[in-house]
């Protein structure tokens, strides 16, 4: 549909970040961040890419999740599911075939408060169209009703104008914390009891690019699943690890030009317990 340069993401990139020693923590690496941008700027060129007509507007609706006490649960990929599905279940007929008309894509990001000491998180849900406004009505109420008992923020809905490609691509842009620090089990997250498994979601969020809902998937199915390439990566991530310990015990015990064997470092009469 366009004729704008495109972005492309080449192995040096990619080797740019091994080069630095970027270590754990993605965003404070400039030139993983630098990739990550590259690879939402593609996303964003490919939808582009694939709309026949630009929309005339788009409707808007934006949900945060305050990183409170109350919000821990919602704080992990199950909870945000399970935030869009109670958005989107209805038993309104007329309101669930709007909402599968045409397309609608879904944010996840970070955003500072200067109120809060963790970022919060924002989930968007875009649909490429003026929805109609009973829909819009349906989408309220839930908002102050279901919405505002989950996650204490009504949220908001805004309609937008889109004049040319650059409101499109500056809507469906994921904004980086550039610098931000690790979640880790220590300070307000260790206060709270945040689980190891939602430290380490917390910690992927920013890898969330912006995605096509498939609304016939989503609506009214409280089993679906958005997140799998981060629990994917995730999983990944803890065998590496689980090797790594394995490699370690295994380089200790096997290591007989050092050591001794173990039985001989052990009196098993006279063990404390």
């Amino acid at each position: 549909m366009n004729n704008f340069p495109h972005c492309s993401v080449k192995k040096i990139d990619e080797e740019r970040c091994f080069i630095e020693t970027c270590e754990e923590n993605v965003m404070q690496c400039p030139s993983c961040c630098f990739l990550l941008d590259k690879i939402n700027t593609m996303k964003i060129e490919s939808i582009v890419d694939s709309l026949d007509n630009l929309p005339e507007k788009i409707t808007l609706i934006q949900i945060p999740i305050l990183p409170t006490p109350a919000n821990l649960t919602y704080m992990s990929y199950e909870g945000l599911e399970t935030i869009i599905y109670n958005l989107l279940k209805s038993q309104n007929k007329k309101h669930i075939e709007e909402l599968k008309k045409g397309e609608a894509y879904l944010k996840v990001f970070y955003r500072k408060d200067p109120l809060l000491t963790l970022p919060l998180i924002m989930i968007e849900i875009i649909f490429f169209r003026h929805l109609h406004e009973k829909s819009i009505d349906e989408l309220w109420k839930i908002l102050k009703a279901d919405l505002l008992y989950f996650t204490g923020s009504v949220g908001d809905i805004e309609v937008k104008e889109i004049y040319d490609i650059e409101d499109i691509i500056k809507i469906l842009k994921v904004p980086l914390i550039i610098g931000q620090p690790e979640f880790k089990n220590e300070g307000v997250i260790k206060h709270h009891k945040i689980g190891e498994d939602a430290i380490r979601q917390l910690n992927y969020i920013h890898s969330i690019s912006v995605n096509k809902l498939d609304m016939e998937y989503v609506i009214n199915n409280n089993q679906f699943v958005l997140f799998k390439d981060q629990r994917e990566a995730i999983l990944k991530d803890i065998n590496k690890e689980k090797e790594e310990i394995d490699k370690a015990i295994s380089a200790i015990f096997d290591n007989q030009e050092n050591e001794e064997k173990i039985e001989d470092l052990i009196d098993l009469d006279n063990l404390p317990f």
